[in-house]
């Protein structure tokens, strides 16, 4: 039997976070009290700041739940600006948003390529963007974390681009946050990619119908990060992450009962919400 571990990821709660109603420290208790996992996946819109003190109450709340950080989910900076002042602006950001990592505990870090055409990133943009996760890599990697893009917008979705960057990068401290089937072509090619370099991933409440054979070809491939539930309707967020979450852990469970080594058999949900 594999133990494979589940998480929330905090964006799950931007609907209420956007309200006023979560916090990052509400979404840690959240995490602990109501859906019962170990790890957290926070994104920094939950962030309002990270000012060391702020940070500190933060890692407390992390101790205090009991829970690890798989993961901090970096919006706002990413690698590639065109205009240089722009991203100089966004490395400094970038830099300040390790620190902050390092001090939360965080096992991973994800930060875009950028792009705003997924199909023109020319040489350029490629050569600064290498040297760039060259250089945060090497920082991960004195903390004990790993960095990489997420296939969900831009440059990052496309996998002759993740393939030639990592080849280039070369780094044990650089992975790939896999966000479950969201290419801009050339699925195989991404999916293949995306289980080989995995550090974490993202599984969203579209990808149930074929989650399970992924995460099965994640388990088979010797990841060892967790199954990170990202919810995106913004609506009835605790009541629709409780329905998500749970679906992931009887995917798991039936991978467990069957067997991992063969293609996944049909899930009891695709008999219940086919009829």
């Amino acid at each position: 039997m594999k133990r494979l571990e589940t998480c929330v990821a905090s964006y799950s709660f931007h609907g209420m976070q956007s309200e006023g109603k979560c916090d990052v420290f509400r979404y840690l208790d959240l995490l602990r009290f109501r859906y019962h996992v170990g790890a957290a996946d926070i994104w920094t819109g939950f962030l309002p700041t990270v000012e060391e003190d702020f940070l500190r109450k933060v890692r407390d709340a992390l101790d205090r739940n009991e829970l690890t950080l798989a993961n901090l989910c970096v919006d706002g900076p990413h690698v590639w600006m065109d205009d240089p002042e722009e991203r100089e602006a966004h490395k400094k950001s970038m830099l300040a948003m390790l620190r902050a990592a390092k001090i939360l505990g965080a096992k991973t870090v994800r930060v875009d390529f950028g792009g705003t055409d997924g199909h023109t990133m020319p040489g350029e943009a490629f050569d600064y963007i290498v040297s760039a996760y060259r250089e945060y890599a090497a920082i991960c990697g004195d903390a004990g974390m790993k960095i990489g893009p997420e296939n969900h917008w831009g440059w990052d979705r496309v996998p002759e681009y993740l393939e030639k960057v990592a080849e280039a990068v070369d780094s044990p401290y650089y992975g790939h946050l896999y966000h479950l089937r969201n290419f801009y072509d050339e699925p195989e090619r991404g999916e293949k990619y995306a289980v080989a370099h995995a550090m974490h991933t993202h599984i969203h409440a579209n990808s149930m119908p074929y989650a399970k054979d992924v995460i099965r070809r994640l388990a088979e491939s010797g990841y060892e990060g967790v199954y990170s539930i990202e919810h995106h309707s913004g609506r009835l967020e605790t009541e629709r992450v409780d329905w998500q979450l749970a679906t992931v852990r009887c995917l798991i469970a039936e991978l467990n009962d069957e067997g991992f080594e063969e293609n996944a058999k049909p899930s009891f949900f695709d008999g219940v919400y086919g009829k």
